[in-house]
């Protein structure tokens, strides 16, 4: 089991910020609690979570090395395996969670040494189970009007009517336009290519995974979310291997957030030591 300041850390690794929780800020002392002339806090929720990623990926160094990576893949050329020495620098901005309402432990699963014998499905596609992580699951059960996309509470190796497959989240937005060379959409604003990646894939996920070193333990994690995808705004590429949710060019924030609500929802958080 992996400890849950850690799953913090790696939310601040995933959003490019420092993260912490209310519940965190009231057990500190009064002398070292936060005070009025510390660093404006953001509230970090499950609904605005891959909004914040998306935004963190903009000026990220990391991200901009997978929209390298995405990029040479689906125009067939060779891909590196890895970008050493690629780091991000710290931006400054600070978000707070609460834990109750953005953490579900019952939920929670240890892939780490699981072996699949036989082959699970969701949303009618193929579910590769993350073997070798360490699932925080997100607290998304009150967060939208229904939960026919997330299945059923029994699991069982079959999906569900209505359930959206799982996909596992890569990189986005801003870097990836015209990421599919010589192709676009007409109309305004359509660059071809724009929009939120990710895979179903656990093994291609690996490579876009962020890698921090916990300041509690000094071990090394890898991250990534887990995610389920409305299949009424998803393009496949590549054999299957990529899914896009397109975002055009000039799209506001809030309609974006509009579009990121009805097509991908996280809820999982993947963590391996490394």
């Amino acid at each position: 089991m992996i400890d849950r300041d850690i799953a913090l850390e790696a939310l601040g690794v995933l959003c490019n910020a420092s993260v912490t929780s209310v519940q965190i800020q009231r057990s500190q002392s009064s002398h070292d609690c936060t005070c009025g002339g510390a660093a404006q806090q953001e509230q970090l929720s499950i609904k605005n979570l891959i909004c914040s990623i998306l935004d963190a990926d903009e000026t990220s160094e990391v991200s901009k090395c997978s929209f390298s990576r995405i990029q040479c893949v689906l125009q067939g050329r060779a891909a590196p395996a890895s970008f050493p020495g690629v780091v991000d620098t710290a931006t400054g901005r600070n978000h707070i969670i609460d834990d109750d309402e953005f953490f579900a432990p019952q939920f929670d699963y240890d892939f780490k040494n699981l072996k699949d014998t036989e082959t699970f499905w969701r949303g009618g596609e193929k579910y590769e189970r993350p073997s070798g992580w360490y699932r925080f699951g997100l607290k998304i059960l009150d967060k939208y009007d229904e939960v026919t996309w997330l299945g059923t509470s029994y699991r069982s190796t079959q999906s569900c009517r209505g359930e959206w497959p799982v996909s596992y989240h890569g990189t986005s937005k801003k870097g990836a336009e015209g990421i599919i060379e010589g192709h676009y959409k007409p109309g305004p604003g359509q660059v071809y290519g724009r929009g939120i990646y990710s895979t179903p894939d656990i093994s291609e996920a690996n490579y876009y995974a962020k890698t921090f070193t916990s300041k509690k333990n000094g071990k090394k994690y890898k991250v990534i979310l887990q995610n389920r995808i409305n299949p009424e705004y998803r393009k496949k590429y590549n054999n299957d291997k990529y899914w896009l949710i397109p975002i055009p060019k000039g799209t506001s924030d809030e309609e974006e957030q509009k579009m990121v609500e009805r097509a991908i929802r996280p809820y999982g958080l993947l963590l391996k030591e490394v």
